[in-house]
């Protein structure tokens, strides 16, 4: 865990995974809010001790619960794309016996 934690701060080191607003992500940072539901686990998604609702996940980063579902919408597709196109590839490697 981050030293920045242990002195009861809230972490700003945006290019650790950890962090609820990480470089990795994408967010626009002139918009970034700081709510009460990031500031209660001080920006470090370790401190999540079960998942977030959709409605949690909005009020922590600032966004409409209907932003919060298009997002989990889009990576849903993302994954079952990704599951398609491994399976193919898997198919294809198997030898026509097998079939």
């Amino acid at each position: 865990m981050c030293k920045v934690l242990s002195l009861n701060l809230y972490c700003t080191n945006f290019k650790c995974r950890n962090n609820l607003f990480w470089e990795e992500l994408g967010l626009d940072r002139d918009k970034i809010q700081m709510t009460d539901k990031a500031l209660e686990i001080r920006n470090c998604c370790c401190l999540i001790t079960r998942p977030w609702t959709p409605e949690e996940i909005s009020e922590a980063w600032g966004f409409t619960k209907e932003g919060i579902r298009n997002f989990e919408k889009g990576a849903f597709q993302k994954l079952h794309r990704r599951f398609r196109v491994n399976r193919k590839r898997s198919q294809s490697q198997t030898p026509l016996t097998e079939r």
